[in-house]
């Protein structure tokens, strides 16, 4: 144990470095690929122009039974996400409800500095708020495609066109003009890139989550662990190889 322990919290100076270095980062990465500038030349902005090309097929396509098929597999890995996160929560709470017996089990490890139950504590409750803001993020981006589907079916149909024209009906012949046909889908489309935007911001949580981790083992791993993430996720959103396949495919 650390000899310069503060406050009786049994954390050192370098667990408090740790801990603002984790949360400099992750809020430095979040607004670098949500508000910066970068954002342009990120993958997540380079498929919103995809999903916008997808609205503006799916307002074009008759059925649209492709497009509410795509949608709901999409749904389905958010979902996944949403309950595993629910689970992890319950899982670290009862975390807490054990913390001699862990602290006791870690004691054994040499390199480990995690030595009182108010650090066992407040580790565990930092990974319960990312698990808990990561919850919040896919429970809101499932809400958000839910309401995307609900506008997929009620974007304008040929069918219903040529049965109104049918019967002389041009009250709602605006809706298949193509400027509104047009603003819709840009509209819907925009909708999916926020959903997808809480999504990732979500999944990079658990990325996070696992850099918190380390700090249970030692505040140096703690720092290397966010570090590490920190590329990782630079890497993912700027320099992946899909990316790069990504850039040769035009959206129009």
């Amino acid at each position: 144990m650390n000899t310069s322990s503060i406050a009786g919290t049994g954390f050192s100076s370098i667990d408090y470095f740790a801990i603002v270095l984790f949360f400099i980062s992750w809020v430095v990465h979040f607004w670098v690929i949500n508000y910066s500038w970068l954002r342009e030349k990120t993958i997540s902005y380079r498929m919103a122009e995809h999903r916008y090309r997808w609205m503006h097929n799916m307002v074009h396509r008759d059925p649209k039974m492709p497009d509410a098929l795509i949608q709901n597999t999409l749904q389905y890995g958010v979902l996944f996400f949403a309950s595993t996160t629910i689970l992890l929560i319950g899982a670290l709470i009862a975390g807490l409800g054990a913390s001699d017996q862990a602290i006791e089990l870690l004691s054994d490890i040499p390199f480990v500095s995690t030595p009182s139950r108010t650090a066992w504590e407040i580790k565990v409750l930092l990974v319960i708020v990312i698990f808990t803001f990561a919850f919040f993020k896919f429970a809101w981006s499932y809400r958000l495609f839910n309401y995307v589907m609900v506008l997929v079916g009620a974007a304008p149909d040929a069918s219903v066109k040529q049965a109104l024209q049918h019967h002389g009906d041009n009250s709602t012949a605006h809706r298949f003009d193509q400027e509104y046909l047009d603003n819709y889908a840009q509209s819907v489309g925009k909708l999916h890139a926020l959903g997808a935007r809480h999504f990732t911001t979500g999944l990079n949580s658990y990325f996070f989550a696992l850099a918190a981790v380390a700090w249970f083992l030692d505040a140096r791993l703690f720092i290397a662990a966010t570090v590490w993430v920190s590329v990782v996720l630079y890497r993912r959103a700027f320099r992946s190889n899909f990316l790069k396949i990504l850039e040769g495919i035009s959206p129009v």
